[in-house]
């Protein structure tokens, strides 16, 4: 790698007699090193010393600067509450990256060597298994060498087999460890049975046996979750899959997602057995097969993101547990300070009126079915949008409002700038945005470097340079959401008023071009960036005309950045804004929207739904199909099962009739541990909500609630005149049909 594993500094790392600013690093070798940093410590103070450029601030202001020694002295109590930081925080590391952008080229690392775990975990009272309470039946493990091991309990204790598992850790010395959610569950387990069983696992999880650094973690995973070790880098896999395009919509079990990439995992059927009720030959090569899924999507991902960071030139770790807007952040950074911008405050205190603004353009304007279905795409709306018109913190801010008048979107132009009207009917007002001309932005810099260094790539076949034009794309589709951030540093949410203005005025452009040419019914569907039509039409007659319209009403703008391309679907079915399932040529389905994708449903919801979808889409419902899709002896038990995640405290839970606090209820009853993060798998019966522990039979499931399930299912999908109003008496009561049967 040309940049280093790991890098920390702060308000601590400093010599203690020379009172410099040290950065730990380590980079050649697995030791650490300790440098100084390259960077000077300053504040900023109101009033005589030279007039600075402001980001968001339409003219220059006057602040003094003051020099300190390092990051401990500029703590808010020692300098003030006037004084203002370069980036708002004291972040060293940021400020390094940003200021001095090669300084981290001169600690290259090796490539880093992995390690990749996952545990199975016996549940003694049927509940998740999850806590103090649930010991860890396996351990398995695979190096980025190849090595494949198991390490079981005893029968009675898993004392053993962490400790083995932690000797091998420290055996074998990764750079990196690695699962799939070791944060949300298996990391967070491991403490728990630590815990139980004496084991102090930070001198082991951490290098050079360091018993006090990070690993502060709990249940209560979210995808922003991190966990930071002494030496080594923890990388949850769960977090790369989050950012995967190709996902979108598909459920992100470690089983779907490796099917999805063409594995075979191995499947235990946890309903029907507990997983002591497995042999211990089972069981390791169930937790192999787990691990052997997690290495294959690591090496699939990791390529990337290290790309990322070597292309940033910021240490490794420090971009794999770096926020979504990292990217933008450290780019826009760099661009504002070389170009002695600087960022004192955050859009936030920039813009206090503005907590939100309008959106990009949505609506389905002929829901149902549609036999064909073509969409025209804007290739790179946003990223092209800025290019087109020059937008960047930069180059863009807002200089004034205006009475909300949709009528005024337009541009006004000097020889070195355009003033965009864009009226916004959220802020009731036309925002008025200069966007300096006299030279290119830091965004349009970027992502035309982006574009050019990914170009070649799309068009390798190599599993490396796929990894690189994935990388490059989601580095051009970070900045929107960073410029728009209420509390972003780095960037100004004047671009995003600007690009939405705009990308609402190219699809409304778009559609009625398209009506005047093709007519009314050819619009079916809009969202952001996409028209769905019911007919095919010329794309590059498309392109011709909103490239000229670009023209006319920017004409300093580069028009030749705004492009669609197209794609074809087979039939389509649009239920709702958002909710939609379109057949693709090759028969497999594209599904968009809660409807279809909620991983809460229950397998009888998912199997339903897909009935419905296929009969609506190949015109084949009849009566044959009605009596089948309401025939609930066709379902096991547990297709009926349905899970929900608790998100805060049992405590902040307004009402004792919220479905958590009853499943909560139940949870007591067994001794189950509940809080931030905890899964139920519950049904839905005659008398509530339950548990799946104290529900034994289907003659306990509530079939007029599944019933109506079907019926809400059919109406979404315009089937009312086959809809079975009412659940006839035979089904709701088994005693009743087995009367009518003796009769």
């Amino acid at each position: 790698m040309n940049i280093p594993l790991i890098a920390i500094s702060g308000r601590n790392s400093f010599n203690r007699q020379t009172r410099k600013q040290n950065v730990i690093i380590w980079g050649r070798g697995r030791d650490k090193i300790i440098v100084p940093s390259p960077r000077e410590h300053y504040y900023y103070v109101r009033g005589d010393g030279g007039l600075y450029n402001v980001l968001g601030r339409n003219k220059k202001i006057p602040f003094k600067k003051h020099l300190v020694e390092n990051a401990s002295e500029l703590n808010p109590d020692l300098i003030g509450p006037t004084a203002k930081i370069d980036g708002v925080i004291n972040n060293e590391l940021e400020r390094i990256c940003i200021e001095h952008p090669d300084f981290f080229t001169g600690f290259a690392g090796a490539e880093p060597s992995s390690l990749g775990f996952d545990l199975e975990v016996h549940s003694s009272d049927g509940s998740f298994p999850k806590g103090e309470k649930h010991p860890i039946v396996a351990i398995g493990v695979v190096t980025g060498a190849g090595d494949r091991r198991v390490f079981t309990w005893d029968g009675e204790s898993d004392k053993e087999a962490i400790l083995k598992f932690l000797d091998f850790i420290k055996e074998y010395d990764p750079d990196i460890l690695y699962g799939y959610n070791v944060i949300g569950y298996d990391f967070p387990q491991l403490f728990a049975r630590a815990k139980v069983n004496g084991i102090q696992l930070k001198p082991y999880l951490n290098r050079e046996n360091n018993a006090t650094f990070g690993w502060e973690s709990d249940f209560s995973y979210h995808k922003r979750a991190k966990l930071q070790a002494w030496g080594r880098i923890i990388v949850d896999v769960y977090n790369f899959v989050g950012r995967d395009y190709a996902l979108s919509g598909q459920s992100k079990s470690l089983k779907n997602v490796s099917r999805f990439y063409g594995l075979n995992p191995i499947e235990l059927n946890f309903a029907a057995k507990d997983i002591l009720q497995y042999s211990e030959e089972e069981i390791e090569e169930y937790v192999l097969s787990d691990c052997d899924c997690t290495k294959f999507l690591f090496n699939h991902y990791f390529p990337q993101h290290k790309f990322i960071a070597e292309f940033l030139r910021v240490p490794l770790e420090m971009y794999i547990n770096g926020p979504d807007n990292f990217i933008t952040k450290i780019l826009q950074g760099r661009a504002l300070y070389k170009q002695k911008i600087l960022t004192l405050d955050k859009n936030i205190d920039r813009h206090p009126d503005i907590k939100s603004f309008q959106a990009a353009h949505i609506k389905l304007y002929r829901p149902g079915f549609h036999p064909r279905n073509i969409k025209i795409d804007f290739k790179s709306m946003y990223p092209s949008i800025a290019m087109a018109l020059n937008l960047g913190p930069d180059t863009t801010r807002i200089i004034g409002y205006e009475n909300y008048n949709i009528n005024e979107f337009g541009c006004t132009t000097t020889p070195n700038s355009m003033l965009l009207t864009i009226p916004d009917n959220v802020l009731n007002k036309n925002v008025i945005i200069k966007v300096d001309q006299s030279h290119k932005s830091c965004l349009y810099q970027m992502s035309k470097e982006f574009k050019d260094l990914r170009e070649p790539f799309k068009h390798q076949d190599s599993h490396e340079s796929k990894s690189k034009s994935n990388a490059l794309k989601i580095m051009v589709n970070t900045f929107y959401g960073a410029n728009t951030n209420l509390y972003m540093t780095y960037g100004d949410i004047s671009v995003g008023v600007a690009i939405t203005g705009i990308a609402r005025w190219l699809i409304m452009g778009a559609k009625s071009l398209i009506q005047k040419r093709y007519g009314d019914n050819t619009v079916v569907y809009i969202h952001t960036d996409g028209v769905n039509l019911s007919m095919d039409v010329d794309i590059e007659w498309v392109n011709n005309e909103l490239q000229k319209a670009m023209g006319i009403v920017f004409p300093l703008s580069e028009s030749e950045w705004i492009e669609v391309e197209k794609e074809e679907f087979k039939e389509g079915y649009w239920l709702q804004i958002g909710n939609y399932v379109l057949r693709n040529l090759d028969g497999t389905l594209t599904r968009h929207g809660s409807t279809f994708k909620s991983k809460s449903r229950s397998m009888f919801y998912k199997k339903i739904i897909d009935e419905i979808i296929e009969a609506a889409m190949s015109k084949s419902v009849d009566k044959q199909f009605m009596d089948n899709i309401y025939n609930l002896d066709r379902y096991e038990l547990s297709d009926f099962k349905q899970q929900r995640t608790m998100n805060q405290k049992l405590s902040e839970y307004k009402s004792e009739n919220d479905l958590v606090v009853q499943l909560a209820r139940d949870a007591a009853k067994i001794g189950m541990e509940v809080g931030p993060g905890t899964t139920f798998m519950y049904y839905k019966t005659m008398d509530g909500y339950h548990l799946e522990q104290f529900v034994k039979s289907k003659d306990d499931i509530d079939i007029k609630y599944h019933w109506n399930i079907v019926t809400s299912l059919m109406k979404k999908f315009s089937l009312e005149r086959w809809v079975k109003k009412k659940v006839p008496i035979t089904v709701l009561d088994k005693n009743q049909q087995s009367l009518m049967e003796f009769v």
